[in-house]
């Protein structure tokens, strides 16, 4: 091969090579994300781990007993605005203006959060029929347990994102394995073109020596 050729051949590897390593540190940045991805996936389980809900006892026409979710269809709202301020101030906005928020019936999570943040008060009637405030500390006809549904579903959500995660991640490894298998192939050449290069400036300067 001769020194024209030799030297256009380099400058092809030289901008191959650019080019694997652009690709190999953008390969390397998705696996960066891949794991806030995972670590995401993770906080959220642990989310799911903590959740509870808020069960009453309740005595069947048998006198058994058990214990039933409390869930509400309508629940005392505020507009989102004053929401925030509440959670934010922690005491209910002034006003005589009242809003219903609509929660379906299975959504114990949502009124739980509310039940244990204060912006919902359970109350019980007395004999007198005056009403005064309980909760799970101080009526044993409440009780707060994990949530086992919410649970389940957090636990199939984690192993199926871990799963799709674990494929990125091997695929990301397989092409990062290419591009080093090249670079490497490319570096040799590259190395012999400059031996030949060397080797035939040093000839050219015997002859005309």
């Amino acid at each position: 091969m001769g020194l024209s050729s030799s030297q256009a051949r380099l400058l092809t590897l030289t901008s191959r090579m650019h080019d694997i390593e652009y690709k190999a540190a953008k390969l390397e940045a998705q696996k960066l994300q891949m794991a806030n991805e995972s670590r995401k996936a993770y906080d959220d389980y642990l989310v799911a781990l903590d959740a509870t809900k808020i069960q009453m006892k309740i005595i069947n026409t048998d006198g058994s007993l058990n214990y039933v979710d409390a869930t509400s269809s309508t629940v005392r709202h505020v507009t989102e605005s004053e929401l925030h301020n509440l959670q934010n101030n922690g005491v209910l906005p002034g006003g005589t203006k009242e809003y219903t928020y609509e929660i379906y019936k299975d959504d114990t999570t949502w009124l739980t959060n509310l039940i244990n943040e204060g912006l919902v008060i359970i109350q019980k009637r007395d004999n007198s029929g005056n009403y005064y405030d309980i909760s799970v500390a101080t009526d044993t006809g409440l009780q707060e347990v994990s949530d086992e549904k919410d649970l389940r579903k957090a636990e199939a959500k984690y192993e199926a994102d871990m799963k799709k995660i674990d494929m990125k991640d091997r695929r990301y490894d397989t092409q990062l394995a290419a591009l080093d298998n090249e670079r490497n192939a490319i570096k040799s050449e590259m190395e012999t073109l400059k031996t030949v290069a060397k080797d035939n400036v040093e000839r050219t300067f015997k002859l005309f020596s």
